[in-house]
């Protein structure tokens, strides 16, 4: 046996939202450090025939590259609030479809199923402990939305029901990037398959900075990270202001302008 580091829920140029493309990824991510990635493309772009064809090119950019893509969805429901990234060889369930059907039909073809940032936009009032038996995790951390400490209310709803503690990216860009990853427990010469298994036994575990991500919860390393934060949220927005005012001054006037942002500060398209 030998330990992986993945990093998950990562987008692509599948998404629509993202302009990354699989080779690229790859390089970046094993130049942080990754053995392998979760892909985690929006259904609201996939068709049947985009999903055969990233699953295509995530199996042999893994056998060509030794780098492992795990082909992945992330599902949303009618309004955009709840998201469940669906990892593995399995077949597209189509665009929006409801979250209780999703998760029946996903565990009985042997995906990885977990409950995203439940941070964004109150997702975490909706969560149905229904689910649980369904699920292999919850997100107790993620860079894009949690910024720089775990969600208190995912690590004691994991814990509560015993569900797999998930670290995530969300990558869209550099930005995201930050030492979080999944640490799977594979046999050598193992494929995506595998890596699905693996996570479905609970043969991985959570790293942040090293640690496990509760060691961020509470105590000094919790109080440091809430103070980190609070730094960055507030120097956050100030900062892309910045870059936006660069970006008018060099490019002349803009076109469409940026995203609109919804009442949390996540753009319509996250």
């Amino acid at each position: 046996m030998t330990t992986l580091r993945f990093a998950s829920h990562i987008h692509s140029i599948c998404s629509d939202d993202s302009t990354w493309t699989l080779p690229r990824l790859v390089r970046i991510l094993r130049g942080a450090g990754y053995d392998g990635a979760l892909v985690c493309d929006h259904d609201r772009t996939m068709t049947g025939r985009s999903w055969d064809r990233l699953r295509e090119e995530c199996a042999r950019l893994s056998a060509s590259t030794g780098f492992i893509l795990v082909p992945g969805v992330e599902y949303q429901d009618e309004d955009h609030v709840v998201h469940l990234p669906v990892f593995g060889d399995v077949p597209f369930y189509g665009r929006s479809p409801r979250i209780g059907t999703l998760l029946e039909a996903a565990a009985g073809d042997g995906a990885v199923t977990v409950f995203a940032h439940p941070a964004r936009r109150n997702a975490r009032d909706r969560f149905d402990a229904g689910w649980s038996p369904l699920l292999t995790g919850i997100e107790v951390w993620s860079r894009k939305y949690d910024g720089l400490r775990p969600n208190g209310w995912a690590l004691d709803a994991a814990a509560e029901h015993r569900l797999t503690g998930f670290v995530s990216l969300d990558f869209h860009g550099r930005r995201q990037l930050y030492p979080l990853a999944m640490l799977v427990d594979l046999p050598s010469g193992a494929d995506q398959r595998d890596v699905v298994s693996a996570m479905r036994e609970g043969r991985c575990r959570a790293s942040a900075l090293g640690l496990r991500p509760e060691r961020f919860g509470s105590g000094l390393l919790g109080a440091a990270g809430s103070t980190l934060e609070s730094t960055r949220r507030w120097a956050a927005p100030r900062l892309r202001r910045v870059e936006a005012a660069m970006r008018r001054r060099n490019d002349g006037p803009p076109g469409a302008g940026l995203p609109e942002a919804d009442t949390n500060g996540a753009s319509r398209h996250d």
